[in-house]
């Protein structure tokens, strides 16, 4: 199963990432700020496979997923992370 992850950035070393399982409004609006200067967020679109049978539970922020002990509950940055070290059927989308 594929499903898209949300990832707001800067350009800027050090600066924070946030990802989410749904868009943010395309009216609000996001600032960092480093050494006097602002700078507005990049947003983009990262495709990631979960395994089989996930459900996304979009009012709670997670992805519920069967693990080697059951039921995992994961939010959106776990699901990046498990995606990029490759793990438990996680991957990203090339």
């Amino acid at each position: 199963m594929q499903i898209t992850l949300y990832r707001r950035s800067y350009p800027v070393a050090g600066s924070p990432v946030a990802l989410s399982f749904t868009p943010d409004p395309t009216a609000q609006r996001h600032t960092f700020t480093a050494e006097g200067r602002v700078y507005e967020a990049e947003r983009s679109e990262v495709q990631v496979v979960v395994p089989d049978g996930s459900k996304l539970d979009l009012v709670k922020r997670l992805l519920d997923w069967a693990g080697t002990d059951g039921i995992v509950k994961s939010n959106a940055k776990e699901v990046y992370d498990l995606a990029e070290s490759r793990r438990s059927g996680f991957r990203m989308v090339k």
